[in-house]
């Protein structure tokens, strides 16, 4: 059986060893294998219940305004663009514009990038420390709208973004929505999908990048074998060929993810005696939320690496990964995009906010699943032209670049 046949010759692989011992490595390390110390129990009266990040207006507002003064007067502000720290200084054009973004949110005069004040008639200005306050009569739509075009001028990433302004406001959890939280898990988690979420968190790290290296050595295994003109030979269609080698990656990378999703919820299902658990959620949230990723990673390095006959999508997976998993420090909470390739959720009682994001989350993984059934019918397709002898991939390029050198050499002599 063909499927078989890719599936050992995978699984017998160093590259796919070397996933097994990451896959562990992550899983253990990040205390997601066993969660027998943390049991969701229901809230007692009177007990610390943590804090939480929440939109409180009157909380966000000074505290975000303050520190955007402190910034501008020293002319230095903090961002992470795609992740990673930057600190930002403004030229003198971008400093006036923010100067106006302070001055309308503090009904301060500014002139020339500097912020004036008047005071009982009497003016002064401002270069150093910024002795301005945040005015009353702004709306919290306005302040925001300030916040976003103060984020855009440092560049993105900065304390000011839509995401970051949460950061200014944490509240503690009241027992009430203590209970609200615990309620929603065991009715809607079944409290085992809350473990199978925050499980995903993590693995998907590992799953979003991996099967792009077993991809790639797979498809590179037959060249360097010089087994490729024996295979063109075979009467097995392309479409059957390339199909079952990209399913043997995915099933390849999948199994060790379903098994080690069970063995972590199964640690604490005996906490749970006699409620009503979701024994199915491993299974849903890996196929879900972990699948998805294995699948683009995995049709990105045959893609390319059918396309060009090298391992480029090793560097073309590995450029997205890393912006994709720099950027998702600021989403831990669970906030996702259209785009993202490994969705956070670091956290085992948020519930709500899987629910409030679900709608984006879905879609996300469709865009994801769709962009790479596309990539595997184009590899299909390639693999084909290059059968028929119509398409050689890196053997082209590398022909025409050894013609221009050797023109280039003969018009030298």
């Amino acid at each position: 059986m063909l499927l078989g046949k890719e599936i050992r010759k995978t699984v017998l692989s160093l590259t796919f060893v070397a996933f097994i011992i990451a896959l562990l490595v992550m899983t253990i390390s990040q205390d997601v294998l066993n969660f027998s110390d943390e049991v969701i129990v229901f809230p007692k009266q009177g007990a610390d219940y943590g804090i939480q990040q929440k939109e409180v207006p009157e909380l966000i507002m000074p505290a975000a305004f303050s520190s955007l003064c402190e910034e501008f007067a020293a002319n230095e502000y903090i961002a992470y663009p795609i992740g990673f720290y930057k600190s930002v200084k403004l030229n003198d054009t971008d400093r006036e514009k923010m100067a106006d973004i302070i001055s309308t949110l503090s009904g301060a005069e500014q002139e020339d990038g500097s912020i004036i004040i008047g005071k009982d008639d009497e003016v002064s200005e401002t270069k150093g420390d910024i002795e301005v306050t945040l005015s009353d009569d702004i709306s919290y739509e306005e302040f925001r709208a300030c916040m976003k075009q103060a984020d855009d001028l440092i560049g993105g990433g900065s304390n000011y973004s839509e995401n970051n302004l949460l950061n200014y406001s944490y509240v503690a959890v009241t027992y009430e929505e203590a209970i609200e939280n615990y309620n929603l898990i065991a009715s809607k988690d079944k409290f085992t999908g809350a473990y199978a979420r925050l499980f995903c968190d993590f693995v998907g790290i590992i799953l979003s990048i991996f099967p792009v290296f077993i991809a790639v050595t797979v498809c590179l295994k037959d060249r360097r074998a010089k087994m490729n003109e024996l295979i063109y030979a075979r009467k097995t269609s392309s479409f059957k060929l390339i199909l079952t080698r990209y399913f043997s990656v995915i099933i390849a990378a999948m199994l060790p993810t379903i098994i080690l999703a069970y063995i972590s919820n199964i640690s604490v299902w005996g906490q749970y005696s006699g409620m009503s658990l979701d024994y199915l959620a491993p299974l849903k949230y890996t196929i879900g939320w972990l699948m998805p990723s294995v699948m683009i990673s995995a049709a990105i390095g045959m893609f390319f690496t059918e396309l060009t006959g090298t391992p480029i999508a090793i560097a073309i997976q590995g450029l997205w990964w890393f912006i994709d998993i720099n950027v998702g420090v600021s989403k831990l909470r669970g906030v996702h995009t259209l785009f993202e390739l490994a969705p956070r959720h670091n956290a085992l009682r948020n519930t709500q906010t899987y629910l409030d994001e679900f709608n984006t989350l879905a879609a996300n993984r469709l865009i994801i699943v769709g962009a790479a059934l596309l990539l595997v019918i184009a590899t299909v397709i390639i693999y084909e032209q290059k059968r028929r002898g119509e398409l050689s991939g890196y053997e082209t390029i590398k022909t025409h670049i050894a013609g221009l050198a050797n023109r280039k050499s003969k018009s030298a002599a």
